[in-house]
């Protein structure tokens, strides 16, 4: 038979593995929020209305005449 003092550390234990596994869901659920903010917020609502680049596709290797 487990004695009261050994009755009460494991009560004591299994109380504070309750409080962080508690604190680690909330902690999870928090960056899964952020994560799924930080999508929504980089994604362009509409391809047609965001600013492109102007100039010649090959503009990088086209050569200057000379």
């Amino acid at each position: 038979m487990i004695g009261f003092v050994e009755q009460l550390r494991l009560a004591e234990k299994a109380a504070e593995d309750i409080y962080f596994a508690r604190l680690n869901r909330e902690l999870i659920e928090a960056l899964h929020r952020l994560t799924e903010a930080e999508k929504r917020s980089s994604q362009p609502a509409d391809p047609a209305t965001q600013p492109g680049w102007g100039g010649s596709p090959h503009a990088m290797t086209e050569t200057r005449g000379g």
